[in-house]
């Protein structure tokens, strides 16, 4: 911790744990779905109150000493069941893995090995952008 300049600890202090969009259009089979969008490192946990997580997750508690959706890989890879009353894309990284499966979606392809790419999506085309891709040609 020593080593870490103090501007670097900062922003990661200031990271949020979870993010929430409304209103973010997504393509689906039956066409352009609009749906609440969240973001969250590895997912939220089945069966655990949704809203409670989220609380926790905004208030980045540091005294809980394992957070699932943070850390968690089976518990979180589903959509909890009570998000898919109501169209919700939930979308995370933590696994390693590339895996899109209706409004869940996984895009850590990488799996924070140098050699592997680092990719993002782009909605609502559901366009996979990878850093070792070719712009422009």
């Amino acid at each position: 911790m020593k080593a870490v300049p103090d501007e670097h600890k900062k922003f990661l202090a200031d990271l949020v744990w979870i993010h929430e969009e409304d209103n973010v259009l997504i393509e689906t089979d039956n066409g352009l779905q609009s749906c609440k969008l969240i973001a969250v490192h590895g997912g939220l946990e089945r069966g655990k109150n949704v809203e409670e997580q989220i609380k926790y997750l905004k208030a980045k508690d540091t005294r809980i000493p394992k957070v699932e959706p943070l850390s968690g890989r089976k518990s979180v890879w589903d959509i909890p069941e009570e998000l898919t009353k109501t169209p919700t894309i939930v979308v995370s990284g933590h696994h390693g893995k590339l895996h899109m499966d209706g409004l869940r979606l996984i895009i850590d392809e990488g799996g924070g090995y140098e050699e592997k790419p680092i990719a993002a999506i782009v909605l609502p085309s559901k366009t996979i952008v990878r850093d070792t891709d070719k712009l422009g040609g």
